[in-house]
C-alpha cells in the first residue's frame, strides 16, 4: 500500500491555482485564475463591481504579449452552474486600419486592453455561479495569446 501512495504522489505534482480577486461587494465576488501558462499572468483592475444598469464596470487588463499581436481574436464562453450560456468569437484586429491601440504591438511591449463596460448595462444576471473563458488567439494559426477563467457569484439578482 505504501509504494502505491508513494508511486501517486511521488511522480505527480499537485498544484494549485492561483486565483486573483477582482471584487468583493455585498451583491458580487468576481475571481479570475489563469488557465494557461501561470508566469504569464496579467494585471487585471475592475472599477465599479456594482453590475446594474445605473453603474459602469470599467476593466483594463495589464500585459506583455509573448507574441507580435497582428490578427488578434477573443472567444468568450460563458456558463451558469453547469450550462452553457453564450459563446461569442470576435476578430479585434485584423492588421489593417484597426481601431485598438494594442493592434500591432510587437512581443515584449506593455500592452493594455480597456473595456468600458457599456455592455454590462444591458446585462440581467440572475443569483448564482457564472464562469466565463476567455481566450485571445494571435495570428493566422490562431496560436493562444491569454487564457483565463473569471468566476463571478452573483448574491443577489442583478438588473
Amino acid at each position: 500500500m505504501f509504494k502505491v501512495l508513494l508511486l501517486l504522489f511521488g511522480f505527480g505534482t499537485l498544484e494549485a491555482k492561483i486565483k486573483y480577486i477582482l471584487c468583493d461587494t455585498p451583491r458580487v465576488e468576481a475571481f479570475y485564475e489563469m488557465c494557461d501558462d501561470e508566469s504569464f499572468a496579467p494585471v487585471i483592475k475592475v472599477e465599479g463591481c456594482e453590475l446594474s444598469k445605473h453603474t459602469y464596470m470599467n476593466i483594463s487588463l495589464t500585459a506583455i504579449p509573448r507574441k507580435n499581436i497582428d490578427r488578434l481574436y477573443a472567444m468568450v464562453e460563458i456558463w451558469k452552474e453547469s450550462v452553457t450560456v453564450s459563446f461569442t468569437r470576435f476578430e479585434l484586429c485584423t492588421g489593417v486600419d484597426d481601431e485598438f491601440d494594442f493592434c500591432g504591438a510587437l512581443k515584449g511591449e506593455t500592452v493594455t486592453f480597456f473595456y468600458d463596460g457599456r455592455f454590462f448595462r444591458k446585462l440581467q444576471l440572475l443569483k448564482g455561479l457564472y464562469t466565463v473563458k476567455y481566450q485571445l488567439l494571435v495570428g493566422e494559426k490562431e496560436e493562444l495569446l491569454l487564457c483565463f477563467l473569471g468566476t463571478l457569484k452573483v448574491k443577489a439578482a442583478l438588473f
